[in-house]
């Protein structure tokens, strides 16, 4: 089970949501209306994981997001570099004061009912998202006013000059739609999933054997007809599962995603399938929290002790073989902001060591525990880990291993649910096995380490509140680089998180089958999952244009 920071990882699954559409064509203007669908063949598509809702209020998981993705559009998306480009905005304009953005939209532009789509969707959703604690609320940090001229141009004004506007990825729902919705917004089922995006879901009866959501593809959408007819996600329970499903001599899916460093082995020199295995923006990032509110984790001191009883590459290497890597910095190795942090302290006993007695432990009582040579006090520390993460446990265990050695005592306890249920402000723990995923964003980010209030940690700095100030009104993507690589250096340095890894997305496709995805490889470095519906708009069975 991942670990998401509340509100952050909210924001950081719609900053997921903004990665690039690379349209044939473009984004050229195209007559649109009710959907018409392609003739096209169907790809499958095999995962291991469930949407959790399929309403953008509510829903946190990656599949969900990748089915918002497919149906709704944004404002802006990012191109393989990493840049803004237009999507629902035709071009915009920025006040002098950088404060007021104008924003001319499309005029091309319907839902998939044949509702075109206008200034006040976007209004709408904004307006709705932003109100208390909705999957998106931090996304809108700053914004002050959305106004709607006319049907084509919005006015949206901030607080301060907002350097991410263009990396929000908000999906623009149809007013029409939710607006009508009774109750609770999070309470609606939106099965049905209008919106203006590339495809639509389809309702039809699936088959008793299988778990599956089908998409058809508009032929016309604005940017350009997906070159396949129909998707259909698989769900298969585990990864062996999905993994035989894509290698079998007649293959069940014809690709795969939510793969292990098993199917890496298994799947190795199997006729007709590719495998990939990539970093990418939203890569999961795993890390130890430490507990800067009270106990011996309020020293830094005492944290970077745990750090040099740390082997990354050990715990690496147990946890998930070769899917994953060792890690440093707070930033996800698939984004360009990602920084490589200076002065590591690797695996050091002897250092760690040299701590311990530095701040007053020793064996005093020659029983192979540290007490504190002024209270008399056994050093235990509390490490928490969830069932529900299958990585943490082997983690957990290395790590035991090495202070056990130094004479610290660990207790372990493990909850069925998320680490952050039992690791709050008024609960008693020192450090907790946590995972978030990362984002393009760099705002978004960085944000879940901003204050005490808002950190799991409980952790703040003036040098990190100020440095962030800095990047959220950044608009030059040098600076933000910059900026982010200065974040997480202050991370490292007070390390209120330990970033033990990352873990890669494993995917695989029957290249024998397809064809028509190798730029937008090379360009994510995955084709599913990442943020972007390129794959999906260029996959084209192999052999059809010959």
């Amino acid at each position: 089970m991942t670990v998401r920071m509340r509100k952050t990882w909210r924001c950081m699954t719609a900053v997921i949501l903004a990665l690039v559409l690379m349209l044939p064509g473009g984004c050229g203007k195209k007559e649109a209306g009710p959907a018409e669908y392609n003739d096209g063949a169907e790809f499958r598509l095999g995962i291991t994981e469930q949407p959790d809702s399929l309403n953008p209020f509510t829903a946190r998981s990656r599949i969900a997001e990748e089915f918002f993705l497919l149906v709704y559009d944004p404002l802006w998306r990012l191109n393989a570099a990493g840049e803004p480009v237009n999507c629902l905005v035709e071009d915009w304009s920025m006040s002098s004061d950088q404060l007021t953005w104008t924003l001319r939209l499309r005029k091309d532009v319907t839902f998939s009912d044949g509702t075109p789509l206008t200034s006040e969707d976007v209004r709408y959703t904004y307006e709705a998202l932003m109100q208390g604690d909705t999957a998106y609320t931090h996304c809108f940090d700053g914004i002050t006013s959305v106004r709607c001229p006319d049907s084509s141009t919005v006015v949206v004004t901030t607080s301060y000059v907002k350097g991410d506007m263009q990396y929000l990825g908000v999906p623009i729902l149809p007013k029409h739609i939710w607006g009508a919705v009774s109750g609770s917004l999070a309470d609606f089922d939106n099965e049905q999933m209008i919106g203006s995006g590339p495809f639509v879901r389809q309702l039809e009866d699936t088959g008793p054997q299988e778990i599956s959501w089908i998409f058809k593809a508009r032929s016309n959408y604005f940017g350009g007809s997906p070159k396949i007819g129909q998707l259909r996600f698989i769900y298969y329970a585990t990864a062996t599962g999905v993994g035989r499903a894509v290698s079998a001599a007649e293959p069940e899916v014809d690709a795969a995603i939510g793969l292990t460093d098993v199917q890496i082995t298994t799947l190795q020199g199997v006729p007709g399938v590719r495998q990939m295995q990539a970093y990418l923006p939203g890569s999961q990032i795993w890390a130890i929290a430490f507990n800067t509110r009270e106990g011996v984790f309020t020293e830094a001191g005492m944290r970077q002790m745990v750090e040099y009883c740390t082997d990354r590459a050990r715990i690496v290497s147990m946890s998930a073989g070769d899917a994953a890597m060792a890690g440093s910095s707070w930033a996800s190795p698939g984004v360009d902001y990602h920084y490589e942090v200076a002065g590591l302290r690797g695996y050091n006993p002897d250092a760690a060591a040299a701590i311990l007695n530095s701040m007053g432990y020793a064996d005093l009582n020659m029983d192979g525990h540290v007490e504190h040579i002024g209270t008399r006090n056994d050093l235990v520390l509390t490490l928490v880990t969830s069932s529900q993460d299958d990585w943490s446990s082997s983690a957990a265990t290395i790590l035991t291993e090495a202070l056990t050695a130094q004479g610290v005592q660990v207790s372990r306890p493990v909850t069925d649910g998320p680490v952050q249920d039992k690791c709050g402000p008024q609960d008693d723990w020192d450090m907790c096995m946590v995972s978030w995923r990362g984002s393009p964003n760099a705002v978004m980010a960085a944000q879940q380490f901003y204050g005490s209030d808002a950190s799991l940690t409980g952790w703040s700095s003036d040098n990190y509140m100020s440095t962030f100030g800095r990047l959220q009104v950044a608009l030059d993507r040098n600076d933000v680089r910059d900026l982010a690589g200065q974040l997480q250096q202050i991370v490292y340095d007070e390390c209120p998180y330990l970033i033990l890894g990352y873990h890669s997305d494993i995917q695989a496709i029957r290249e024998d089958v397809w064809t028509g995805y190798d730029e937008v490889l090379s360009a994510a470095g995955g084709l599913f999952c990442n943020g972007s519906a390129d794959a999906y708009m260029t996959l084209t069975p192999a052999g059809a244009g010959d």
